[in-house]
């Protein structure tokens, strides 16, 4: 596909690698990519797992695979070996990128050579030709966090570059913007910023730190970063933070995806972020099924929409079918890959996808979701929205509902037995259901999967 950043200067500050101290401006990063992606065509091409990292080798190697023309699988390096071994022993890819905590197994893989810094490059043992895989297909996300599913969503070069730009015209991205990345690469919210500040030019600095580490905010206030990317957990934990007290004055851009963040937190960062020069804030909705992002409110629209998931990328149309939102678009994914014959399949969706969300669009055509269609539990013979319930929790700390055997099953990380008697009362008066519908249960820390989503398959084996 075509190269991302093709218009920057070989000059321009691209990527800091703050574990490292590596700094590479664009002449450097496209050297980089560029002798990677020859080395990847030696190596026989095909098929490439990327257990990719939060650092400069981990994105030379990713934008090598696409200036190489191999669909590349972004994983998450921190799988267990278990949880790796699934879609290896499945789609049986011919190259493998790597740190060796990741290593594919012997005799399998064969060691060829380094992809990098840190990183190996493995080629499959056997001398079997590539198999066959569509043309246009770029990428493959999964969209199960770490459970280690093969079951992949499958992305072509033109909805990733559609959504980069449409990312990038939304947000008004330039040059000057400095990201941090505070989201892993194998999520398509990560991916998406990467993606959309390499087409603008911009400098991105990259740290697998996480937000209450100092390491995070001492890079984000020495490498004067500008913008933030959170899910709605993130910025449940920087209200706790409170950016007024981290001394990070270059912040001036927000934005949240990831699932719907309370109203009252997004009046709390509208409140403060605007109340710096040039400070906005941007809620998005997104699935990886879109290549990220589908749509997003305007910064200037808060808080007369607040609650409003915004208007379409330029491009993309919503409509609403029985309920449902469904969004037609250049970024949509070509389809799912649950085997490795799906790799050779065409365009399945024609641009159109049914997301699988609850919502309605008002009178200006602003998206609002009201829910997911499979986040239902039925009690007492009632259908009742997860997402909603965990709404009316949320302006009391962080809380995640699952259904269970007729009940609710509310976990928070806040309260006692009081609080908690108190929420059942007002809980079961909105929702119409019995006090005894509902069960409370105190956590030290919701479990997260690794794009830093609530792991709702854990908190329902809890159960």
């Amino acid at each position: 596909m075509q190269s991302l950043f093709e218009h920057a200067p070989d000059s321009a500050p691209a990527l800091f690698d703050v574990a490292s101290g590596e700094a590479y401006d664009y002449g450097r990063l496209r050297d980089a990519v560029g002798a990677l992606a020859r080395t990847l065509r030696s190596a026989g091409g095909g098929l490439v797992f990327h257990h990719c990292r939060t650092d400069a080798a981990s994105v030379v190697a990713y934008l090598a695979c696409l200036e190489a023309g191999t669909p590349v699988a972004l994983l998450d390096p921190n799988l267990s070996a278990e949880m790796r071994g699934r879609p290896l022993e499945l789609y049986r890819p011919e190259l493998v990128i790597a740190p060796p905590e990741a290593a594919p197994p012997e005799p399998g893989y064969r060691r060829v050579g380094e992809a990098g810094p840190g990183l190996g490059l493995w080629r499959r043992s056997d001398d079997d030709a590539p198999r066959s895989v569509d043309a246009e297909l770029a990428v493959l996300l999964s969209t199960s966090g770490s459970t280690g599913s093969p079951k992949f969503v499958r992305l072509g070069g033109r909805a990733i570059r559609s959504n980069a730009e449409g990312i990038r015209e939304a947000l008004a991205i330039t040059a000057d913007d400095r990201p941090i990345s505070s989201l892993p690469f194998y999520y398509s919210y990560g991916l998406s910023v990467l993606n959309s500040h390499l087409l603008a030019g911009a400098e991105l600095v990259l740290t697998g730190e996480g937000l209450t580490s100092g390491v995070f905010w001492g890079a984000f206030r020495e490498r004067r970063c500008t913008s933030f990317a959170g899910v709605p957990y993130s910025y449940q934990m920087l209200q706790r933070l409170d950016i007024d007290k981290l001394d990070i004055p270059t912040l001036n851009t927000m934005t949240q995806a990831g699932g719907k963040l309370h109203d009252r937190f997004v009046q709390a960062f509208h409140d403060k972020i605007t109340r710096r020069e040039r400070g906005r804030l941007f809620v998005m909705y997104g699935q990886t099924e879109a290549t990220a992002r589908i749509s997003i409110l305007p910064a200037e629209r808060l808080p007369e929409k607040i609650g409003s998931a915004g208007l379409p990328l330029a491009g993309g149309r919503l409509e609403i079918v029985d309920g449902e939102v469904v969004y037609h678009g250049p970024n949509v994914m070509l389809g799912y890959a649950e085997t490795p014959a799906d790799l050779a399949a065409g365009d399945q969706q024609r641009g159109r996808l049914e997301t699988g969300d609850l919502g309605y669009l008002d009178d200006e055509g602003f998206l609002y979701i009201t829910g997911r269609l499979k986040r239902i539990a039925k009690v007492f013979g009632l259908r009742i929205s997860l997402d909603e319930v965990e709404d009316l929790v949320r302006p009391y700390g962080p809380a995640a509902a699952v259904g269970a055997d007729e009940k609710l099953l509310i976990w928070c990380e806040f309260g006692d037995d009081a609080e908690f008697q108190r929420l059942s009362g007002l809980l079961a008066d909105k929702l119409k259901v019995h006090p005894t519908a509902l069960r409370f249960r105190r956590i030290a820390a919701l479990p997260l999967n690794a794009n830093g989503k609530v792991d709702y398959q854990e908190l329902a084996q809890q159960a």
